[in-house]
């Protein structure tokens, strides 16, 4: 099965690049592969251009107070008070960092010159970069992974926050199975209700990808073929799940 989660909004599109990012960058971090460590640098700065703003802080503090408002609205649950507790820890860890995201960057002269270096047309390489070469074939790999994460620290209250906020979008997602007649459908949305996320899932065997589109009325789903990148004429079953923060 394949799963394709479609945001309906800007705020939400944010969280998820963000994620992937983070994920990215964890991915790298754990990949024995020797090529790997250029790799990583790259997902180290894409986070310091993306992560490391001042204005994603307070813009998630704003969206945890949101969802504490909320959930305080709701019917008191364990689930809820568990929720509750979460959502104050991880604002309370966006209060309390003094410290940039990004800030050991900056303060490192060698990451420094990597970043200079990657704008070349060859990208980072150790050819004409013998300090970065001696980096690579000097240090223990654990050595250079701890090095690394001690770096990225300083985005983990903005990863928790992240990884929190989806995860209550996640949960409250409703599946149902559907069909998609001649490749398409159709499902019509009440406006009062915000929806944030849409999630697809599908047989890998069907070949064929979906796209949406939507506004706060409905929401339109057409499935291409993999190979001819038209739109099928066959029936599709898949899940369909609609959230909302």
């Amino acid at each position: 099965m394949i799963k394709y989660e479609f945001p309906l909004n800007e705020r939400t599109r944010k969280l998820l690049r963000l994620e992937q990012l983070f994920n990215k960058t964890q991915t790298a971090l754990l990949s024995s592969n020797k090529y790997n460590e250029y790799n990583i640098f790259e997902r180290i700065f894409e986070l310091m251009q993306t992560a490391s703003r001042t204005d994603l802080k307070v813009e998630l503090i704003q969206e945890v107070e949101r969802k504490v408002i909320h959930i305080k609205k709701l019917k008191r649950t364990k689930i809820n008070d568990r929720l509750l507790i979460k959502l104050r820890k991880v604002k309370t860890g966006l209060e309390k960092a003094t410290i940039q995201p990004g800030f050991y960057f900056g303060n490192d002269k060698l990451l420094q010159e990597i970043k200079t270096r990657r704008d070349s047309p060859f990208g980072i390489t150790s050819i004409d970069f013998p300090e970065f070469h001696y980096w690579l074939q000097n240090q223990t790999t654990q050595f250079k992974k701890d090095y690394l994460n001690k770096k990225l620290s300083s985005f983990d209250p903005i990863k928790n926050a992240i990884s929190s906020l989806l995860e209550i979008l996640r949960a409250k997602e409703k599946i149902l199975n559907v069909s998609a007649e001649a490749g398409v459908y159709q499902k019509k949305l009440d406006p009062s209700l915000k929806i944030d996320l849409v999630t697809i899932t599908a047989k890998k065997s069907l070949r064929s990808y979906p796209n949406i589109s939507s506004n706060k009325y409905a929401i339109s789903i057409h499935f291409n073929d993999v190979k001819t990148q038209k739109q099928i004429t066959k029936t599709i079953n898949f899940k369909i799940s609609l959230s909302s923060i």
